[in-house]
């Protein structure tokens, strides 16, 4: 199916949105390690994942144009706090902490790549399509967070420390990624979605799954309660938004 019916467009929009600001704020926050990462293969890497993320970002934004014609660079820069649908996890200050930075991606990274796996059976085949080619290249993300994992799990005492630290710390936020984003029940019975159960629990199984035989552990909840993909954020989004506005505000008709 090439063609939306009127009545799904709002509900798709706030999926793709949530997808979308997800990548523009973690390539935004990641790109802060370019050139002081810990080690060079790390910085090239950490900086190429950045442009992977934000260059996916672009995408959905293009692919809402093709729905409601809204400006893509308009709808990644020139929205009130509210408006924004990322979870705040991608949007946490990392303190340019190595461990928190490997803790942040890991969460996302394997959430990110099993979403895009739920949204390439979209029965919207410009949404199916894209998402395909995007998973594709997520995995390579995935494997690459979880080599960093099995490095630091099974480092030093001190490796291990910080990582187990660092994924303790961003658990409450790795937790409301797994807020359902408006009108998904909509697409789910408009057969546009399938519903393909509890993607927490599959997550879950997954993130166990890496870190087994690492000595790390995840505790990560069920979300509860409102956040980012109903568009109440905490100040670190915020501060990530008025770096990001800083260009657009100043003045919003630019280009390359």
């Amino acid at each position: 199916m090439s063609e939306l019916d009127k009545q799904f467009h709002e509900a798709i929009v706030n999926v793709l949105l949530c997808v979308a600001d997800d990548k523009l704020f973690l390539g935004h926050r990641n790109s802060d390690w370019t050139g002081i990462a810990p080690i060079l293969e790390a910085d090239i890497a950490f900086s190429s994942l950045a442009q992977d993320d934000i260059a996916h970002a672009g995408a959905f934004y293009e692919l809402i144009n093709s729905i409601n014609g809204e400006n893509p660079d308009q709808i990644a820069f020139g929205r009130n706090t509210s408006a924004y649908r990322c979870a705040d996890i991608v949007t946490k200050d990392d303190e340019f902490n190595w461990a928190n930075a490997i803790a942040r991606q890991f969460y996302c990274n394997v959430y990110e790549y099993l979403r895009l796996q739920r949204l390439s059976n979209c029965t919207w085949s410009p949404l199916a399509n894209l998402a395909k080619r995007i998973d594709a290249e997520q995995a390579i993300h995935v494997d690459h967070i979880t080599t960093w994992m099995e490095h630091l799990g099974n480092g030093t005492e001190d490796s291990k420390e910080r990582m187990q630290k660092a994924l303790d710390d961003y658990a409450p936020y790795a937790s409301m990624m797994f807020e359902a984003p408006r009108g998904i029940d909509t697409l789910f019975e408009g057969g546009i979605l399938v519903n393909e159960g509890c993607l927490f629990t599959a997550w879950k199984d997954c993130v166990d799954n890496i870190v087994d035989g690492t000595g790390l552990t995840i505790t990560v909840e069920p979300c509860t309660g409102d956040g980012g993909r109903t568009g109440n954020h905490d100040e670190d989004f915020t501060r990530s938004l008025n770096e990001l506005q800083e260009v657009f505000n100043t003045d919003p008709l630019a280009a390359w």
